[in-house]
């Protein structure tokens, strides 16, 4: 029995267990890609075509005619693919329905569940365009990650697309030919690259201080083109880059077919050094060699430096007036072998100045002058020997100057943008920086903006700490028009000044339609482990009077089974009613249900898999930032829909205590768990509490895999037809390549990655969800052009319960840790004893008395057994002696002589004795 503690509390019993309830699921990110991205499909649509006409005006197509006859066909073959089971309602599904709803505009999507069955739903037929109306002479603005390098070649052609010295097929320029004739087969070339190393040589030796060794890499590298038929040609090396140890790859300088690197080693020991030549077509080749690095062994003693005056936490003084006062610093420096410089810092603004030595390299004794302007300063002095050792001292000094009156604000000038300039942006807004420069005597406090006398500014940001001689801020503009901004200076007593500027924004559309998508297919899983267990709520109370017993029933909500599944929940239940309540719940936490309704599309076979969740992102979001907010909506939705279930299983997990005065008729029922109990005590009451038992649940949502989807609405055969196709990411090139125009993918590509590479989890941490995997060769030597992209493998992550001290490893990156508690069908009794005593003085006296008449029958035969025992050991000792004094104290008195009396007969008792009876 779990016993409560002092004031009626439960202890908590903390433990976990590996096994873990777990359901999976998948959220789709829609990426905002303009519809110029993307290859246009070989027969259009008729919406295809409204999109590239003057407007966008959406095309008026009547609902196709179908039968039921023709949508029983269909059913049947579609049902006739699926190996997974179906549900109840998919196999009850009435044709007419379908054909009911297909003239309203809808059609019938097939999904997977979260339990593997296959269920239904019905999503709009025809996609609309969600963007304005686009005029043709004007130009869509590029989006270019200033973070990301991009090779150009030619006329700034992607460098994976071009070739300066021979045109691509696909690009050049159109001529008059019949439309249907195929294009001309691309004529098939090799490229070859070599590089070699000339110095240094492998094995060599490279000497150098302590401090490190210096050399240089140097070598030729040169590649050749073969066609078949023709003379092999020269091909320019684009770049040759050497990596050194273990450290990244850097590029060397390239001049003619000869290269050079200027290398240094910092550590004793052996050295591999690799360089690769890469041509202008992407061909490489890779050279390696070893060096041996000798270093001298190092001087490790810092010097020692202290600064002898001022004293530290001096206060100077000086007249009023004074912008700064002269002060003297003096001091030693010593080393071991020698100091080699000392330098003063002030208030650690990292600009060290040197000090004046005694005498030329004598830094025994050192000083130095300088000016310091009022307040608190740290002087920092910092010696430094021959080899770098250094060694820093400080000390703080006050300044007390009283400063003189200022009433004249900061001088500020605003010096991008250009007055009048003319900005574009996009529909969702401009984003405008503004920089300038700002100066005052009495020093600049802040630097404000202000767009069209908006009273709620906008800081901008110094150069560096409280250095205002340039700053910078980002204004976010969202109409189009003429805009005046405002920059306000102010210094550290208030007077303030203003500069201002104009500027023509100008917002164009970015044309993003929803009948070509680009999405981000991410997989999750929802485990659910144990935590806490401990007592909830008081379920029944009630007291036996002194000597009085009863009989208790227990009835549980899994005596029957429809409320055993009305109590269920998916934290600990795989039920399919659970899973399917769960997935409506989710349905209703989204707030765009027509997009959410149309991801049941996104099919591979004949049905989609189970899913949770969709929300959209820019591929121009830094950081994955579009990306992170929608799997951020996700996580909640998911919580919210876990919440309400728990909440209302939990609340239906009723349990009921029954005495023998409370008897209920049940018919149909189980027998409930009964059991008889009785208060022994004579004096007090002793009374009964029971209370629920609850289940603590730890919930974690992490994200295991992601792919990448196309989806596209065709024409086929005459018929409108959604188009969808799933990959993995070793396959996203193939995938871009087929979908994106070619001057593009580089741009959709990096995008991609980034929204991977930045993915925050619930405790906003970033964390990088893929990587490169690079094939190595029987030497451990990276092979060229030999990598992929991948979810990273066994990519774990760490969950700490604190309220437990346990830890809980999932796969994946954790998005949502939540923890819900529900009530069990587990149960507690704790008995306690009335504190009034129910006995007179005369009662409780027969108590007292009884008591200690056991007490002394207890103490009597104790001492008989200790005589025994002293018996048995005189026995095993053969004590004579011993043995007479026993004899003496215990042996009997002799009674007087009277008559023999009659020989009773002996009677045994209860208790097992005998005993005689006359």
């Amino acid at each position: 029995m779990i016993k409560l503690q002092a004031g009626g509390v439960a202890p908590v019993i903390s433990y976990n267990v590996p096994e873990a309830t777990s359901h999976s699921g998948r959220n789709f990110i829609d990426l905002q890609i303009p519809d110029s991205y993307f290859i246009p499909p070989k027969a259009p649509t008729a919406k295809m075509n409204a999109l590239t006409a003057t407007s966008l005006r959406a095309a008026s197509v009547a609902p196709t005619e179908v039968t039921a006859a023709q949508v029983k066909a269909e059913l049947v073959q579609q049902l006739a693919m699926i190996q997974d089971p179906l549900s109840t309602e998919l196999q009850n599904l009435d044709p007419d329905e379908v054909v009911m709803m297909a003239q309203a505009g809808k059609q019938l999507a097939l999904y997977n569940s979260t339990t593997g069955k296959v269920k239904y739903t019905y999503v709009d037929k025809r996609l609309e365009t969600e963007t304005p109306p686009f005029v043709p002479d004007q130009h869509l603005p590029e989006f270019i990650d200033e973070g990301i390098e991009q090779e150009t070649i030619g006329d700034g052609v992607s460098g994976e697309m071009a070739d300066n010295r021979t045109p691509i097929a696909s690009m050049l320029p159109p001529r008059d030919r019949d439309p249907r004739e195929p294009d001309p087969e691309p004529i098939e070339q090799i490229v070859t690259a070599t590089v070699n190393i000339t110095a240094p040589t492998n094995n060599e030796t490279i000497l150098g201080s302590a401090t490190g060794a210096q050399f240089t890499i140097s070598g030729t590298a040169s590649a050749r083109r073969y066609i078949a038929g023709r003379p092999s040609t020269s091909v320019r090396i684009s770049q040759v880059l050497v990596k050194v140890g273990n450290g990244e790859y850097q590029t060397a300088t390239l001049n003619g077919s000869s290269w050079s690197f200027a290398a240094r080693a910092t550590n004793s020991g052996s050295l591999p050094i690799q360089v690769q030549a890469v041509a202008l077509g992407g061909e490489s080749d890779v050279k390696s060699i070893t060096v041996n690095v000798s270093l001298e062994q190092p001087d490790r003693i810092a010097p020692v430096v202290a600064i002898a005056s001022p004293p530290n936490g001096t206060t100077v003084t000086a007249p009023t007036g004074s912008n700064s006062v002269p002060i003297s610093i003096s001091g030693t420096a010593t080393d071991n072998k020698g100091v080699q410089l000392v330098e003063l810092m002030v208030d650690n603004n990292n600009q060290y100045v040197q000090v004046d030595p005694k005498a030329a390299g004598d830094w025994s004794a050192w000083s130095k002058q300088i000016s310091l302007a009022p307040g608190s300063h740290t002087i920092t002095v910092r010696a430094t020997d021959a080899v770098g050792n250094t060694a820093p001292s400080s000390i703080n000094v006050t300044v007390n100057v009283a400063p003189p009156a200022d009433r004249t604000g900061p001088a500020i000038v605003i010096t991008s943008p250009a007055a009048n300039a003319k900005i574009n942006g996009v529909f969702s807004g401009a984003t405008v920086t503004v920089e300038g420069s700002a100066s005052d005597p009495s020093g600049v406090a802040s630097v404000q903006l202000f767009l069209n006398g908006n009273p709620i500014p906008s800081s901008a940001r110094p150069k560096n700490g409280n250095d205002w001689s340039s700053w910078s801020a980002n204004l976010l503009i969202t109409d189009s028009g003429f805009f005046t901004i405002t920059a306000r200076a102010t210094d550290s007593l208030g007077n303030a000044n203003d500069a201002t500027v104009g500027v023509n924004v100008t917002l164009m559309p970015d044309i993003v339609s929803r009948l070509t998508r680009l999405i981000l297919v991410e997989s999750y899983q929802l485990s659910s482990y144990l935590g806490n267990y401990g007592a909830g709520r008081t379920i029944k109370t009630f007291s036996l009077l002194p000597g009085e017993k009863t009989r208790i029933s227990i009835k549980t909500y899994t005596r029957t089974e429809e409320s055993a599944k009305s109590a269920a929940s998916i934290l600990d239940s795989v039920t399919d009613e659970r899973v399917e309540e769960f997935e409506t719940l989710m349905a209703n936490e989204h707030s765009n249900q027509k997009n959410y309704q149309e991801s049941k599309m996104y099919k591979v076979g004949a049905s989609a898999k189970a899913s949770w969740g969709w929300g959209s992102a820019t591929i121009s979001g830094e950081l994955g930032g579009n990306s992170n907010s929608a799997r951020e909506e996700f996580a909640k939705n998911v919580a919210n829909a876990t919440r309400k279930q728990a909440d209302r299983a939990s609340a239906k997990r009723e349990m009921q205590v029954n005495t023998a005065y409370e008897v209920r008729q049940q018919t149909g029922e189980e027998t409930a768990i009964e059991r008889e109990v009785e208060n022994i005590n004579v004096s007090r009451t002793l009374n009964f509490v029971f209370r629920q038992m609850n289940q603590e649940f730890i919930t974690l949502l992490h994200l295991v895999d992601v792919r990448v989807g196309f989806f596209r609405v065709e024409q086929i055969n005459g018929k409108e037809e959604n188009v969808y196709q799933e990959v993995s990411l070793p396959e996203l090139d193939s995938l871009l390549k087929q979908v994106v125009v070619p001057e593009k993918r580089s741009e959709v590509k990096n995008a991609i990655l980034r929204q991977l590479m930045n993915v925050f989890d619930y405790q906003d941490q970033r964390h990088s969800f893929i990587e490169e995997k690079v094939f190595l060769d029987e030497r451990g030597q990276e092979i060229p052009n030999f990598r992929y992209l991948r979810a990273k493998k066994d990519y774990v992550s760490t969950y700490r319960d604190r309220a437990t001290d346990t830890e809980i490893q999932v796969p994946g990156i954790i998005l949502a840790a939540n923890k819900y508690v529900l009530r069990t069908e587990g149960m507690m009794v704790e008995a306690l004893l009335g504190q009034g005593n129910g006995l007179d003085d005369y009662s409780q006296g027969l108590q007292d008395q009884t008591v200690q008449a056991k007490i002394l029958s207890n103490a009597q035969l104790q001492a008989e057994i200790d005589r025994q025992q002293l018996a048995m050991q005189i026995i095993a000792s053969k004590d004579q002696d011993a043995a007479k004094l026993y004899d003496l104290m215990y042996r009997p008195a002799q009674p007087a002589a009277q008559p023999k009396p009659e020989q009773p007969k002996a009677q045994e008792k209860d208790n097992g004795q005998l005993s005689h009876v006359n």
